[in-house]
């Protein structure tokens, strides 16, 4: 970006955009340490955020805020040289200790911006500074940290982008922002927005890729953009051409990055482009160890790629470390592959998500169910690329067709019902040999088409499954004939699949026979035969620790028992089998739990909280397909309880409740059915102070005075005053000692 400067930093010739939080985090940082790091890939923005941060600080600093540019020094030996220049101390220093002496008395801030090819040299320069310049702070900016005592690293992430593309994401802003520049009355709007979302995300949220992807609005629209950037480093590598060379382009900084790595490091990054979305270390071990690269080798390439900004580390909150490359730096990587080279490493890639894939089916019914599901939901992307080179690759798609069978608790439990068809129906049509794989493909797709709405088809798919021998299909049948309203056929079926009882102990599909054939018990009017054959099927789950057909049978012994008139032991069952589906990402399972929940708090009175789980089920259920699977008794019975809760309410409270209920999310919809919901009163919530309010209200507390409170802050003092006004304005006081006593008053509540 082309700058002037106007005193001690450069002023902005384009507006910055977003990172508040970011900047007032790093503000705070300041009040701890006297050296901040800014780090974080090339083109995710640090150079900017550093000067809009020390802009902000100006006045606490008498002795100016200096940016120092490091991008321009290609020799170590001229870095004091290049520090004495930008902070216009006069003459190049005869040494080092006569550069920090010329600092000792000063009261500065001073901006290394673009450290990461110096860090050798930087960082004995800013330890120096730190021992013999007391007053002076700095703020850094590296894809590496300095490594200096005292440093805190402040990891700058990519910019927002929201999961439904909100106008006010920073990404979106700042497109919309650089893209009006180019096109006049160019503006985000419902046409576009979504678009723009993508396109944002597409770039990782990087600044530098948003703002190269903008200028192209000169002669393209946002979709034209959006088809031509899966080659990001074509598209944009333009640039400002003021600007130092590696921050021209795109392609310029991340090769910069690659250039900085050690030969290790480099063969490590281009290894890993083949896993998508993130890794585990595990994995990596798995797919890039070997030929040349051993596995202490792969740690210390792992530690400092990380070191670098190149990979992220991601907190998963469990025990497994986990690591992501950005989109960019992906693609970057894997263009240092030969195509050879990529095709074994994207091979060793899928052996390794197909065996995971086969291990979790083969474990399903256990007790690690839940780890096995969030693990593969983790590996979502990489399960995806995994199948994609199957079946796009020569030789390989009946490896593809053992892994989408292999999902198929995935699929079912993991609320991926139109992946699974989707990937299924492909792999079907590349792979035609009748074998066994081929058999267990045919009927879980068959299950899935008929949940999805396909009956007729689903049952032609079980029937062909039935040819190759395999032996889920009665069961499968039972299913798809309940979907089909036909009971008796269903309940024929699942007692056929009943005649193989070896299978309900060792295998996590068969053992849904069970609450499946309890189920066509109710619809048949036999409570007592599915109570009995639910409390089979706990049975077996408590041997071996199974959840999600456990779920099951709790649903359908909550159905059987409000269908005997005990509402609420029926709810009792329907709570619990609530609270273990929420385990996993049954969407359609969670939700016909809720609506069934509603029918038993219909039957006990509660009806306005019937009604709002009615209206969040309609609303849960839009993208699930067919109504409640187009089950007619199911129909029926919302039907009468919702007739029957509708005419409990009187119509303000009924409109009320199906407001509330209609806005609801899965997670809130679950949170008012277990009765878990906080419903907070306005009148009970006490007055807002923002985070840096409460800091100088804590402060306040400790008897500093405006002036030591803005010395501690690192902020002027004109800030501080108009904090302490807006304090005093929020909690309606009129004296610093009510803020005293109110900070007391808060610290004593529990």
């Amino acid at each position: 970006m082309k700058t002037k400067r106007v005193g001690r930093l450069p002023d902005d010739l384009t507006s910055f955009v977003g990172r508040r939080g970011a900047s007032a985090q790093i503000k705070k940082l300041f009040t701890t340490s006297r050296l901040v790091t800014l780090t974080g890939v090339g083109g995710v923005g640090k150079s900017r955020l550093a000067i809009h941060v020390a802009r902000g600080l100006r006045r606490a600093f008498p002795d100016g805020v200096w940016l120092v540019e490091l991008g321009r020094v290609t020799e170590p030996g001229l870095l004091d040289r290049a520090v004495v220049a930008d902070l216009g101390l006069g003459d190049p220093p005869a040494s080092l200790e006569t550069l920090v002496t010329r600092l000792a008395d000063r009261r500065m801030l001073i901006v290394l911006d673009g450290c990461e090819h110096l860090l050798d040299e930087c960082g004995p320069l800013v330890g120096a500074i730190l021992s013999g310049a007391p007053e002076v702070r700095l703020l850094v900016t590296s894809r590496s940290p300095l490594g200096v005592a005292g440093e805190r690293v402040w990891p700058v992430p990519p910019m927002t982008v929201s999961a439904r593309g909100s106008r006010e994401s920073d990404a979106v802003v700042l497109f919309e922002d650089r893209a009006s520049a180019v096109l006049p009355g160019f503006a985000v709007g419902p046409e576009n927005q979504a678009s723009v979302a993508t396109l944002c995300v597409q770039l990782d949220g990087l600044p530098l890729a948003i703002e190269l992807a903008a200028v192209w609005m000169r002669s393209l629209s946002v979709d034209e953009i959006l088809t031509r950037v899966t080659d990001h480093y074509q598209l944009l590598n333009g640039g400002d051409r003021s600007a130092v060379p590696h921050h021209r382009s795109l392609r310029a900084t991340i090769a910069w990055s690659f250039d900085l790595c050690t030969p290790v490091e480099r063969t490590l990054w281009s290894r890993l482009s083949v896993f998508a979305g993130g890794f585990e270390l595990e994995s990596a071990e798995e797919v890039c160890a070997g030929d040349g690269l051993s596995a202490d080798d792969l740690l210390c390439g792992i530690a400092g790629l990380v070191e670098r900004s190149v990979l992220c580390r991601e907190d998963t909150g469990d025990s497994r470390a986990r690591y992501r490359l950005l989109k960019t730096i992906r693609e970057y990587g894997r263009q240092r592959l030969g195509h050879q080279q990529e095709v074994v490493l994207r091979r060793r890639h899928r052996d390794h998500f197909l065996l995971m894939a086969e291990y979790a089916d083969a474990e399903w019914l256990g007790p690690e169910q839940t780890e096995w599901l969030v693990r593969l939901l983790r590996e979502r992307e990489n399960l995806w690329a995994a199948l994609e080179f199957c079946l796009s690759e020569p030789g390989e798609a009946s490896e593809g067709l053992r892994m989408a069978a292999a999902l198929r608790f995935f699929w079912l439990a993991g609320g991926a019902l139109r992946d699974g068809r989707e990937w299924l129906d492909e792999a079907l049509t590349v792979t035609t040999e009748p074998t066994p794989v081929r058999g267990k493909a045919l009927a879980i797709n068959g299950l899935l088409t008929a949940m999805l709405g396909g009956v007729d088809e689903g049952l032609e798919l079980l029937a062909e499954a039935r040819g190759l021998g395999d032996p889920s299909v009665p069961h499968l049948v039972g299913v798809v004939e309940l979907l089909r309203n036909d009971h008796t056929a269903a309940d024929e079926a699942f007692q056929e699949a009943l005649r193989r009882p070896d299978l309900l102990r060792h295998d996590g599909l068969a053992v849904m026979t069970l609450p499946n054939r309890a189920l066509a018990s109710v619809f048949l009017g036999d409570a007592a035969q599915a109570i009995a054959h639910c409390e089979e099927c706990l049975e077996i789950c408590d041997e071996h620790g199974e959840q999600w057909a456990r779920s099951w049978a709790e649903l359908v012994l909550g159905l059987a028992h409000w269908c005997e008139g005990d509402a609420q032991e029926g709810a009792a069952h329907l709570r619990a089998a609530l609270r273990l589906k929420s385990r996993f990402n049954d969407v359609a399972g969670v939700v016909v739990c809720l609506e069934m929940l509603a029918w038993t708090e219909v039957a006990r009175g509660r009806a306005d909280l019937a009604v709002r789980l009615f209206a969040a089920v309609v609303a849960l259920w839009q993208p699930l397909g067919t109504y409640l699977f187009g089950i007619r008794r199911y129909l029926d019975w919302h039907a009468a309880a919702l007739a029957r809760a509708r005419g409990m309410l009187r119509a303000a409270e009924l409109r009320s409740a199906e407001r509330e209920g209609a806005s609801f999310t899965l997670a809130e919809a679950v949170a008012d059915a277990l009765g878990e919901r906080e419903v907070v009163s306005a009148a009970d919530v006490p007055a807002q102070l923002t985070r840096r309010e409460r800091e100088v209200a804590d402060l306040v507390a400790r008897g500093l005075s405006n002036r030591q409170i803005a010395e501690q802050l690192v902020i002027a003092k004109r800030t501080s005053d108009s904090h302490i006004e807006h304090i005093l304005t929020k909690l309606g006081f009129s004296s610093r000692a009510q803020i005293a006593a109110w900070v007391a008053e808060q610290a004593g509540k529990p």
